[in-house]
């Protein structure tokens, strides 16, 4: 699998125990764990999807600040438009915003091997 193809996972795994442990705590903070799985799910799936298929350097600059863009949109849609409760949404967001720091450290585990 490729690197990009495993942050997916990673964030995917984050993102759904996230979402059982916000609906234990409530249904609103639930909600909003999906939203934020969301947010962050769908701009790194499109950055994945494009970056398969781009070995022009500056094309996978370009499509990095589009997804940063289409995060930044998807996280002010949710906010004005739906609401969300704040800790279910940003605790989901970090913790799946972490997954790049985890998936650096795996492969610099590799490397030292």
């Amino acid at each position: 699998m490729s690197p990009a193809g495993r942050i997916v996972a990673l964030q995917a795994g984050i993102g759904a125990l996230c979402i059982l442990l916000f609906f234990v705590v409530g249904r609103a903070a639930g909600t909003s764990a999906i939203m934020a799985v969301c947010c962050v799910l769908l701009p790194t799936m499109y950055y994945a999807w494009l970056q398969a298929r781009t070995f022009n350097a500056m094309r996978v600059l370009l499509h990095g600040a589009v997804k940063t863009l289409l995060t930044l949109v998807l996280v002010a849609v949710c906010i004005v438009v739906f609401g969300i409760e704040p800790l279910g949404f940003f605790a989901t967001f970090a913790l799946m915003q972490l997954s790049y720091w985890l998936q650096s450290l795996s492969v610099a585990n590799r490397h030292d091997r």
